[in-house]
């Protein structure tokens, strides 16, 4: 199971500089947005962004089809949802040199950086080589790294996990 808590770890990195755990170095790099439209309201801090949607800062992707932010009023981003309407938001990540790629779908994934809280909402699936989560809604706190996955009238929860790799 210790390398399960380190996947969800990873998972949630993406654009959380101060809380991340990608690659060190990816925290200092740029992040890179393009979408086929965007709109950013200065005085309520949302910004969205919308079709074929890419974000980038290093090693840690995101794709989705919709992604909105929302900014408290000290310009920090407090939120961050990503939409696959036509296909799952994926995001993938490297976690360290020398690990295999992590990656996650979901027809939503929602980040709280500020109290570092991810949820993963419908067809979710998160995979790093050999091991994979399958489910209907993941609740992840980072900082008591904290799985929750609630009951679903839809299906169980699925765990592969191979303790060799």
């Amino acid at each position: 199971m210790h390398r399960l808590k380190w996947i969800f770890i990873f998972l949630f990195s993406l654009l959380i500089s101060s809380h991340s755990y990608a690659l060190r170095e990816d925290t200092k790099d740029k992040i890179f947005i393009v979408a086929d439209s965007s709109v950013y309201n200065y005085k309520t801090g949302i910004k969205v962004f919308t079709g074929h949607v890419k974000a980038i800062q290093g090693s840690t992707h995101l794709t989705a089809d919709k992604v909105t932010t929302k900014d408290n009023d000290k310009h920090q981003i407090q939120e961050i949802v990503a939409y696959g309407e036509n296909e799952s938001a994926h995001y993938w990540t490297l976690p360290k040199v020398g690990d295999q790629q992590m990656h996650a779908y979901a027809s939503i994934i929602k980040f709280f950086p500020l109290d570092s809280n991810v949820i993963l909402e419908k067809n979710v699936l998160v995979k790093q080589g050999d091991n994979h989560f399958k489910g209907q809604l993941i609740l992840y706190n980072m900082n008591d790294e904290t799985i929750t996955v609630p009951p679903s009238a839809n299906g169980r929860a699925v765990l592969i996990y191979n303790p060799d790799k």
